[in-house]
């Protein structure tokens, strides 16, 4: 089950609207599983978790829409898409380092 679903995605992601259902399903759904091996399990998943995998579904799609960044020649060719570093810090956000004086 995705941490997003599609009126959220819609909400977060305007250029969202052109896809259709199905396919934002499958990018969310990706974006989720991507996102699960990196967060640490919360449980409820905050929202920060909601928005981490809007912002990757959209990095996944991008990825299919660009000519670049493709690892391999011809049928061997794959694009990769890592966790961006603020959907990583929206999974894993560093905690604040207290100063004292």
């Amino acid at each position: 089950m995705a941490w997003a679903t599609l009126d959220e995605a819609r909400a977060h992601w305007p250029d969202s609207a052109s896809l259709d259902d199905s396919t934002l399903s499958v990018l969310l759904e990706v974006a989720t599983q991507q996102c699960e091996l990196y967060a640490p399990l919360l449980v409820p998943e905050p929202d920060r978790y909601m928005i981490a995998v809007i912002y990757q579904a959209r990095e996944v799609y991008t990825a299919g829409q660009r000519d670049g960044d493709v690892i391999g020649i011809g049928d061997y060719a794959i694009r990769a898409r890592p966790l961006t570093s603020t959907v990583k810090s929206l999974l894993r956000p560093q905690p604040g380092v207290p100063v004292t004086g």
